[in-house]
């Protein structure tokens, strides 16, 4: 069963986050290795200054399913988990959840 991941970094006052590193460098690593475990798809958002969530940017990745999201964290490449420093000074949230239905 598919499944969303959600990984989060907060807004906080004096956090940087490099937005174009995130997009053009960060991502495009997380493709490269997470493509296959499993992940189907991805897409970043972000968040508007004042909104309720305290977030600041989010990427959604649909993953074919929570199993294979896990073995892609399991796994623990470098690349992708040690990169976070180069543009963020938050470490991120991550939630899952399984899609029970798609229109």
């Amino acid at each position: 069963m598919s499944a969303y991941v959600y990984v989060s970094y907060p807004r906080k006052e004096g956090a940087t986050f490099d937005i174009d590193y995130y997009l053009n460098t960060h991502m495009k690593i997380v493709d490269k290795h997470w493509t296959s475990y499993g992940m189907k798809s991805w897409t970043v958002v972000q968040f508007e200054e004042g909104d309720p969530s305290g977030m600041h940017v989010q990427a959604i990745m649909l993953w074919e399913s929570i199993e294979a999201f896990e073995k892609a964290i399991e796994a623990n490449i470098p690349e992708v988990m040690e990169d976070v420093k180069y543009y963020s000074s938050e470490m991120p949230l991550r939630y899952y959840a399984k899609v029970l239905q798609q229109g």
